[in-house]
């Protein structure tokens, strides 16, 4: 990522948002605005764009991601959860990341940036619950294709 940086008064260089901070604070804000724009009605028979799906027509982890931030921006909570379970946590990380990110004058993640070279004992445990958030998106995306594969109805199809 880029760094700008501006002379300012005393001779002092004072750093500003870069332009991958700045295309990520604007794709952000621009998902939260469709979400909240797009009806869920709209939503629900829009375009396939994930390649796994058309490719197999089966869903991906990520499948239903977008419909479920339509849906909590309409505030259908439990919809959303339906929709993926990831949907509402992403949303809510994804709103805390913006905030703190324009609240840090556009150094994107400055707070975690500073808790994660505070220690390494911080690294260690952010790296830990990272993975298990990783394993549990995998297997929470393996047992909706097993679902869809066998029909077991437990989650919202996605076609």
């Amino acid at each position: 990522m880029s760094v700008q940086r501006e002379l300012v008064a005393g001779g002092q260089i004072r750093r500003g948002p870069g332009t991958g901070t700045l295309a990520a604070v604007a794709v952000v804000t621009s998902a939260m605005i469709v979400a909240a724009a797009v009806s869920p009605a709209q939503a629900a028979h829009g375009p396939v764009l994930c390649p796994f799906r058309l490719a197999t027509g089966l869903p991906c982890p990520g499948c239903g991601l977008t419909r479920s931030w339509v849906a909590l921006a309409h505030g259908d909570v439990a919809g959303a959860f339906a929709l993926n379970l990831f949907g509402p946590p992403t949303m809510v990380l994804a709103v805390a990341w913006l905030v703190s990110t324009v609240a840090s004058r556009g150094r994107a993640g400055a707070v975690l940036t500073a808790a994660w070279n505070s220690s390494p004992r911080v690294r260690r445990r952010a790296m830990i619950a990272l993975a298990v958030v990783v394993v549990l998106w995998l297997g929470y995306g393996a047992a909706r294709i097993a679902d869809a594969l066998v029909g077991w109805g437990v989650f919202v199809p996605v076609g």
